[in-house]
């Protein structure tokens, strides 16, 4: 059964990868980006699997034999394919790469440590996440793993992609042992990595490949956050992996709808990753429309994203509403909208939060003098543009939320960051880079 699931995991995410790409990968540099995508992809297909098989009665190794058939089945109708133009050439200096191995071992003996100290993970882990995962395997019936009468701070409204893959392990396993959602929580934490660094490396070259895979590693808070094996490192990739893709599809000379179709696929696999992936997912396909004008990429995003989606809104009819359905009225949103001290009350959070040296220390700094200085002289880009909308975004959905603003903000805002830091460091980049383009 772990061969099977292993397979299913690999096959599918090959598969897609195959079916997505126009081309046959041209280098080692590209190829390592296809295998990344695909390990998140398939990762992701086969949690969205398992809770779609659950739902609807299914076996568990009656999908993983589905998703192999359709993964060796996508391989094969792929295989003949040109090959794709080779990456970039702009090799990065020893020094540089020195510096990466040192921040790369300094993130990986933060998380370890914090794994040892912390078995269980952070706060949501063990209170959303890892729970519902026990849920999954615990549970005969799934509704209880759902119910109404669960305490609120459980969040049975939430998507499960993350505790679809654990509960698995947890199955495939035997037992729940703690070192399988912290496996999951590292692979998900160097794939944010490897995709920012390989996406810019491909359409760049090593040297901003190498400045990529720094921006996101060297987060003070990044490597602690993978660490605690909540979603939001697991959705910050989805949301990188749909960004690289776009942006690869940009690059080319025509457009590859299948590559945007990926793209979508990977944006809704972040709809089933948290409920935050759903605005996302839309700000993604806004960006493409306002940048391109382009209405059958927008198209053709939408139904690669449009499986998860559909699973998203089946699920609905289990979960019980979310905090702000179920606390809010129509005149406390109303009279949170009219507020005044609440809109001022959250810009003096943000400004507080951008020079927050615990948590972010420069980096916040860094990234918004660059975008004001560097990037908004350049033309804008779908992806930038998605970003931007995000941001905006969330100033209604902080003022309209029930809970006293002061303390909703302090603890979700710096989740919030790293869900969609690798995307704005890959954005940035590969903005940057255009204006030092070396002939």
């Amino acid at each position: 059964m772990i061969a099977l699931a292993l397979l299913a995991i690999g096959l599918c995410g090959a598969g897609l990868v195959a079916a997505g790409f126009p081309d046959r990968p041209a280098d080692g540099t590209d190829r390592a980006l296809r295998i990344c995508v695909g390990a998140a992809l398939g990762a992701g297909a086969w949690s969205a699997a398992y809770a779609a098989g659950r739902m609807s009665g299914i076996a568990a190794g009656l999908k993983d034999v589905i998703l192999c058939c359709a993964g060796a089945a996508l391989l094969l109708l792929g295989r003949r394919k040109p090959r794709a133009a080779p990456s970039a050439v702009d090799p990065a200096p020893r020094w540089l790469w020195a510096l990466l191995v040192c921040a790369s071992v300094v993130a990986a003996a933060s998380f370890l440590e914090h794994d040892w100290r912390f078995p269980d993970g952070g706060w949501d882990a063990w209170m959303v996440w890892n729970l519902r995962a026990r849920f999954l395997v615990r549970a005969p019936d799934l509704r209880t793993v759902f119910s109404p009468n669960l305490l609120f701070w459980a969040h049975p409204d939430y998507p499960w992609l993350v505790p679809g893959v654990v509960a698995q392990g947890f199955l495939l396993a035997g037992r729940e042992s703690s070192w399988i959602p912290e496996l999951v929580a590292a692979g998900y934490g160097v794939l944010a990595v490897a995709t920012v660094s390989l996406a810019l490396a491909r359409l760049h070259g090593a040297r901003w490949g190498v400045i990529g895979a720094l921006g996101v590693a060297t987060l003070p808070t990044f490597a602690i956050f993978a660490s605690n094996q909540q979603a939001d490192i697991p959705l910050s990739v989805y949301v990188s992996c749909a960004a690289a893709l776009l942006m690869i599809a940009g690059a080319s000379a025509d457009r590859s709808l299948r590559l945007v179709a990926l793209a979508g696929f990977s944006a809704g696999l972040g709809t089933w990753t948290k409920n935050e992936g759903a605005l996302y997912a839309l700000c993604l396909a806004a960006g493409l429309l306002f940048r391109t004008r382009d209405w059958r990429a927008t198209f053709a995003f939408a139904a690669g994203a449009l499986p998860a989606v559909a699973l998203l809104i089946f699920f609905k009819r289990y979960a019980p509403p979310n905090d702000l359905a179920r606390f809010s009225t129509p005149a406390t949103l109303i009279a949170h909208a009219l507020d005044v001290r609440r809109w001022g009350e959250l810009l003096l959070q943000s400004l507080r939060r951008i020079v927050f040296f615990q948590v972010f220390a420069l980096w916040l700094v860094a990234e918004l003098l660059v975008l004001a200085v560097w990037v908004r002289r350049l033309p804008g880009t779908a992806v930038g543009t998605a970003l931007f909308l995000a941001a905006v975004a969330y100033a209604p959905i902080y003022v309209l939320q029930p809970q006293p603003l002061t303390w909703v903000f302090r603890t979700s805002v710096d989740r919030i960051i790293l869900q969609l830091w690798p995307a704005a460091v890959l954005a940035t980049s590969l903005a940057l880079a255009r204006t030092t383009a070396r002939t």
